[in-house]
């Protein structure tokens, strides 16, 4: 989980910060731990409306007994498995980005900004978009 994150999540972020802020729009990246797994965040606030947000956490699956056990494959020292997958502001259901490129990250990070960009194009999704946190009023 931590070699993704360094070697593909991390560089597609900063070269996704830097091709936004060629274009005039900040982007932040912020990354740490939450209960002793990593995450990395990509931000673009946006005032009133809710903050675009992509995110790569860590999600737990056990693994099974009979592979830890199995004489034919590699020892593990662990029955634990990691697996990047991503998350939105909005709490949409994330998937894996285990198999991901950088360049298929950003691809996905694109695609989902582009997503974001059309619904607030779009008054129909005003429910959705406007954030009490960030409401001066």
């Amino acid at each position: 989980m931590r070699a993704f994150l360094r070697d593909v999540a991390d560089p597609a972020f900063e070269e996704l910060q830097a091709e936004f802020a060629k274009n005039g729009i900040a982007a932040q990246i912020r990354s740490g731990e939450e209960d002793g797994l990593p995450y990395c965040e990509l931000i673009v606030e946006s005032g009133r409306l809710r903050d675009f947000l992509y995110g790569v956490g860590c999600k737990e699956h056990a693994v099974s007994k009979m592979v830890v056990s199995s004489d034919l494959l590699p020892k593990m020292d662990t029955v634990d498995d990691f697996e990047p997958v991503c998350y939105f502001a909005d709490g949409r259901r994330g998937y894996s980005l285990k198999y991901m490129r950088r360049e298929e990250m950003l691809t996905d990070v694109l695609r989902q900004y582009e997503r974001y960009i059309r619904m607030i194009a779009n008054s129909k999704h005003n429910l959705y978009l406007f954030d009490n946190k960030n409401d001066e009023t």
